[in-house]
């Protein structure tokens, strides 16, 4: 993200004497495909703490020296890479995000955020048609279902901590069901959190080895559980205390929502609770970024899945016509980005 200007850049930018669609439709497209060619093609697997001359950097990731220079110049303005006289490092930021090893890596993210930026070649005509030609998530290859997957990760990596600390269960929950809950990483945290808790992952059966991968990882076994299913057409499990819905209502119609929150409602134990994370349109107030944010998914989801970010009021109202009472919204350290919850 480029973040530092001038005193004068600034100035201009504010004035808009520097156009700022240089910046919208210019330079930031570009960077952002770069940065996705960059870990495709592993350019950025070959930079470290020490510095490499571009063309070390090319030799190693099998690239021209021409178009390994290029991109680091990319990565440099990002911030992403460091450079000084004829060689490249990675800075702070790209050491903690593009480097695989690191706990903290995105590069999963990236790569399926250039498949996400190529799939909107075709945007044009969803517009025209106001409704998107196909729902790719329909159509995925094992390969776009795994980078959907490890990105899934690298997001929830982000913030499963400070979402655990604010789910409020209640009180001696036994069982919760996890909804499209692909990897489980939010489960686990609960289970972690609550000792006598057990978690079901109901998805799709394309996901379940990565969630395997990250229960047999946390050491889960025992009390994380996968659940191949479609939770849209499949019986819910009965008598739960609780129930997730990460980032899924953002791909679903308000029709649909409020089918699922119906069943919902029927599967809880009285008292039992729904929560659900999602990019909240109007969470952040007149924050640029958080409208970026939920505008950013409202058009991706829509051209992908016909979906929609929606606002607290729409998704408070769907939980009342289900049943559910007491919807308060909490808002993330991410920009747009909110925990819902109600209760039976």
């Amino acid at each position: 993200m480029i973040y530092k200007f001038s005193f004068i850049e600034k100035l201009l930018l504010s004035n808009d004497l520097i156009p700022h669609p240089f910046a919208d439709a210019g330079c930031i497209p570009v960077l952002g495909k770069s940065l996705g060619v960059a870990v495709k093609l592993k350019i950025t697997d070959q930079l470290g703490k020490n510095e490499k001359s571009a063309d070390e950097i090319a030799r190693g990731a099998g690239v021209s020296t021409k178009g390994a220079e290029l991109i680091l110049d990319c990565l440099t303005a990002l911030g992403y890479a460091e450079r000084s006289g004829s060689g490249y490092r990675f800075s702070k930021r790209g050491e903690k995000t593009l480097d695989r090893n690191s706990p903290q890596s995105m590069v999963n993210f990236i790569e399926f955020s250039d498949w996400t930026l190529d799939a909107t070649a075709n945007l044009e005509d969803t517009i025209l048609n106001g409704k998107p030609s196909q729902l790719n998530l329909e159509h995925f290859t094992e390969r776009e279902w795994e980078l959907f997957s490890r990105a899934m990760i690298d997001i929830a990596k982000t913030n499963v901590r400070e979402i655990a600390s604010k789910i409020d269960l209640p009180p001696h929950a036994k069982s919760i069901i996890d909804l499209g809950g692909s990897h489980g990483l939010y489960s686990i945290a609960l289970c972690e959190k609550v000792p006598d808790l057990c978690a079901y992952i109901l998805d799709l059966e394309p996901v379940k080895k990565y969630a395997d991968e990250c229960i047999a990882r946390k050491d889960m076994s025992a009390r994380v559980f996968f659940n191949t299913c479609n939770f849209l057409t499949d019986e819910l499990p009965s008598s739960q205390d609780g129930a997730l819905l990460f980032n899924i209502i953002h791909g679903f119609s308000e029709e649909q929502n409020i089918s699922l929150f119906r069943k919902i409602y029927q599967s809880l134990n009285a008292g039992g609770k729904l929560f659900m994370l999602d990019q909240i349109k109007g969470v952040g107030g007149r924050s640029q970024l958080s409208m970026a944010t939920t505008a950013f998914m409202a058009i991706n989801l829509f051209h992908q899945a016909n979906g929609n970010t929606y606002s607290f009021e729409e998704v408070k109202n769907w939980c009342e016509a289900a049943g559910f009472k007491n919807a308060k919204l909490q808002k993330l350290k991410a920009p747009g980005f909110a925990l819902i919850h109600c209760t039976k």
